[in-house]
């Protein structure tokens, strides 16, 4: 006499096993990865990259942008630009406080260029770091991304190192410390120290910047198979 519980379970369709393996990798490249296959992957030290969450900048969310989803050359390359990226937004804010400062010395009206720099330079500095990461990360490759991505680059690497030297509107450049020390010596030493980090900001995002669009092409090129996924273009 033959249990229930016994009886040999009837074997699922192997169709039904392909569309389900179908349906997951479908749903790994649209939208996103279940945690199961994402913990496979790193395992073998392959990293999904989800280019359908748009998290970067925090406010605005235009762009997906994570650090953690990179590894080895294509790491340190999109770190190298998204540090030039902050250096210029940082040195923004200093040159915003050092002209507010300077008002007593030189025209308010710099204040105004100050401000309006913000606008500028900020979305000028964000889009060529899109480009990067991109360029950087996305396979295929997309040639016309790591042009645009030079392009930009090297325009606003002209801006940074022209910013760096000269002292015309509200820039303070390394010429501006000569023209601190001489017309206000003694009462400008907190404006010189100002005028050092900002000439430094802009230098180093300089160099980062330079840095960046001499190696976007071979880190491009970096262990395509292994060490990403073709990734759907959102």
């Amino acid at each position: 006499e033959m249990c229930i519980r016994d009886s040999p379970k009837t074997p699922k369709p192997l169709l039904c096993d392909l569309n389900a393996t179908q349906s997951i990798i479908h749903n790994m490249n649209v939208i996103g990865q279940p945690s199961d296959i994402v913990a496979a992957s790193n395992t073998a030290g392959t990293n999904v990259i989800n280019w359908g969450e748009l998290n970067f900048p925090p406010l605005l969310r235009v762009m997906h942008f994570r650090l953690s989803e990179l590894q080895g050359p294509v790491k340190r390359f999109v770190l190298t630009i998204y540090l030039s990226f902050l250096l210029v937004v940082i040195v923004l804010i200093i040159n915003f406080l050092s002209v507010i400062i300077q008002t007593k010395y030189f025209k308010g009206i710099n204040v105004f260029y100050s401000i309006l720099n913000f606008f500028i330079f900020i979305p000028a500095a964000g889009f060529t770091l899109y480009k990067g990461y991109n360029g950087a990360c996305r396979r295929p490759v997309e040639k016309v991304t790591i042009i645009w991505y030079r392009v930009c680059q090297i325009i606003l690497c002209g801006c940074w190192l022209g910013f760096s030297i000269g002292c015309a509107g509200p820039f303070d450049g390394w010429t501006q410390i000569k023209h601190l020390k001489r017309q206000h010596a003694g009462g400008a030493k907190f404006c010189i120290f100002l005028t050092v980090l900002e000439a430094l900001g802009y230098t180093a995002a300089c160099v980062l910047g330079v840095i960046g669009v001499l190696v976007i092409s071979q880190v491009s090129e970096e262990e395509v198979s292994s060490q990403f996924p073709m990734p759907s273009k959102v």
